[in-house]
């Protein structure tokens, strides 16, 4: 991890549009390697989804958090985007400071991908509600992590929808990994990993080959490409791996290839917004809970 830090640290040097996320995903980085799963605990019984079934795994799930630690990341992520100068992020600063701005909520929202959610926590603080949900997807990071730690999905090999079995976000990105060039689809959310078919949209599940191609720069097909469907117009920057990524290095792959999303959206393709799954989950603080 202290490599894929070192990267997005130079990264945020170097270009200034994207430091402020850059260094953000440095913050959450360094808090999941060092809280070894304390941040997150699932004071329910685990159930974990039928491999036949679509229902990921935190779907109706309670996840407990150290409300010390995160309220203390989110200062600091605060402060990150004032020292930036990102439009409103003073006003984020003082509505954190005088507690009008919850991290609990902050990050609950986050976790279930509630755009409601974000639009009223804006509309309460008069903050614009771009930035209430980019901190809020930010901060939900560590605690889909820890908890994808907490709560091992095992091998879902019968698993065959395009959304995360963890905490149902649209992959990140698809690797082919090894010499086999097997399909993996990740997410940039928790990490978690899953294999999917080859020549199938994961957005809306097309195999129709005649919809489906692909775009890359010249030479580089085989290494690094966008993959498109032109039923929904989805699209999916795919990777050729030796083995799987860690988490870090799909958020900075992720970041440093912000140009092939660029290119697909000028085509006129889109990431899905939103979740794959109407995802329940409810995030609580560990401290109520002693």
């Amino acid at each position: 991890m202290t490599a894929i830090v070192a990267r997005l640290e130079a990264l945020a040097q170097h270009d200034a549009v994207l430091a402020p996320l850059a260094r953000l995903y440095v913050l959450v980085l360094r808090l999941t390697d060092t809280t070894e799963g304390s941040l997150v605990t699932v004071p329910t019984t685990q159930r974990l989804p039928e491999p036949h079934l679509s229902v990921p795994l935190l779907h109706q799930q309670t996840l407990a958090i150290d409300l010390g630690m995160m309220e203390r990341l989110f200062q600091e992520a605060s402060e990150l985007l004032a020292e930036h100068g990102l439009p409103e992020s003073q006003a984020l600063v003082e509505a954190v400071a005088q507690r009008r701005l919850s991290a609990l909520e902050l990050v609950q929202a986050g976790v279930q991908g509630n755009a409601v959610a974000f639009e009223q926590l804006a509309s309460s603080t008069q903050i614009a509600v771009q930035l209430i949900t980019v901190l809020g997807n930010v901060l939900s990071i560590p605690v889909l992590a820890s908890a994808s730690r907490v709560m091992s999905l095992g091998e879902l090999l019968r698993w065959r929808v395009g959304y995360c079995p963890h905490c149902a976000a649209w992959p990140t990105l698809a690797e082919f990994r090894g010499l086999e060039r097997e399909r993996w689809l990740r997410c940039g959310r928790c990490g978690t990993g899953w294999r999917y078919p080859h020549q199938q949209c994961p957005f809306c599940g097309n195999s129709d080959h005649r919809s489906l191609r692909y775009f890359a720069e010249e030479g580089k097909q085989d290494s690094q490409r966008v993959e498109v469907c032109e039923q929904c117009r989805g699209y999916v920057k795919t990777f050729a791996t030796l083995g799987p990524w860690s988490h870090g290095e799909i958020l900075l792959q992720d970041l440093t290839t912000v140009e092939f999303d660029l290119l697909a959206q000028d085509r006129g393709y889109q990431r899905p917004e939103g979740l794959g799954y109407p995802l329940e989950v409810q995030v609580v603080a560990q401290e109520l809970l002693a």
